[in-house]
């Protein structure tokens, strides 16, 4: 008895379906808003996803530019090594280097070391046929480059420097800039000193260098 009661109780209890989908109804939200929902928020969305996309792409040609500029040198270094004529040359060597090697090989330039202050030589690569002041601006030249290159900032004052300094070879200072290297002696892979321009008098009586 206890039994039938209660599966009778619980047959009243429970709701009729038509009043479970009206219930329903009420809280349920239309497909049709929804989807209009949707359409509302897709455009901010695909905004905020071309921004990132965008800046991945700015920063992956960025990255692919460096890296194809880093091969390239690497290549060309690797290039220079392996050629018994060009290994001398910087990897950012400049048309004006190749061009002296190759005149250098077929023996219409010639190599010329200066020696530095410390010690060191600067090596630089004139025609057969230049001067004494085609030395001097190819040394200048020289200095500028290898400067540059290593990221020093500093101008030489070279007016100044050949004031205060002569060029020698054995012992002769290169006092005439328009006398010709091979008329003084100076063949290839020959070398130069600096020496101080001493103070003589003239025939007035003034001090010169």
């Amino acid at each position: 008895m206890e039994a039938y009661q209660e599966g009778n109780i619980d047959e009243e209890l429970r709701p009729d379906a038509d009043e479970m989908r009206a219930a329903a109804s009420d809280v349920l939200i239309p497909r049709a808003d929804i989807n209009n929902l949707g359409d509302r928020e897709s455009p901010q969305a695909s905004d905020e996803a071309e921004e990132p996309q965008q800046a991945e792409s700015l920063d992956s040609e960025t990255l692919s530019h460096a890296e194809l500029k880093k091969f390239f040198q690497e290549a060309l270094c690797q290039l220079l090594k392996k050629d018994p004529i060009l290994n001398d040359l910087h990897p950012q060597v400049t048309l004006e280097e190749v061009n002296a090697l190759i005149e250098l090989e077929h023996g219409r330039a010639m190599k010329v070391y200066i020696e530095k202050a410390d010690g060191g030589f600067w090596c630089v690569v004139v025609p057969r046929e230049a001067t004494v002041h085609d030395l001097k601006k190819a040394l200048k030249n020289h200095v500028a480059l290898m400067l540059n290159r290593k990221g020093v900032k500093k101008k030489i004052n070279w007016k100044y420097i050949w004031k205060t300094y002569w060029l020698c070879y054995e012992g002769e200072k290169l006092a005439d800039d328009r006398k010709k290297l091979l008329e003084i002696g100076v063949k290839n892979k020959c070398s130069l000193t600096f020496i101080k321009r001493l103070r003589e008098r003239n025939k007035s009586g003034r001090k010169v260098r």
